[in-house]
């Protein structure tokens, strides 16, 4: 199993377990058939590594909804270009990607840092 971050388009942040990091793996949790990695120095200078996201590269094609909070990490209110469609988070290690090593502790941060993110409580 592994787990990482996940962040929709309704701006819901949640730790996930995916089997493996398989590519088919990634693209069904995140409902894609093709992924794109997207890595910017926004991204590095919020996280100070080498954290990706993991984006379907149709999304925008396919009108899925836009994801507010993955086009903020990718710079668009400075070039306009918007990330559509759910997205998961990675780290590189060139020339490869992998899950987060503490998913927890990122999504802690980035619901302090966001505060439009939200995790679904737990039912009573």
């Amino acid at each position: 199993m592994a787990k990482t971050i996940k962040i929709t388009v309704g701006n819901e942040i949640s730790v996930i377990e995916i089997p493996d990091w398989s590519l088919k793996e990634k693209a069904k949790a995140i409902g894609a058939e093709y992924l794109e990695i997207v890595r910017t120095q926004r991204m590095y200078d919020l996280f100070g590594d080498m954290v990706v996201m993991i984006v379907d590269d149709s999304g925008l094609a396919e009108n899925k909804p836009l994801n507010l909070v993955a086009s903020y990490f990718y710079g668009a209110d400075e070039h306009g270009c918007m990330i559509a469609g759910d997205i998961l988070l990675g780290v590189e290690r060139s020339p490869d990607n992998f899950p987060l090593d503490h998913p927890e502790t990122v999504k802690r941060v980035l619901m302090e840092r966001f505060p439009v993110l939200w995790e679904e409580s737990c039912p009573d």
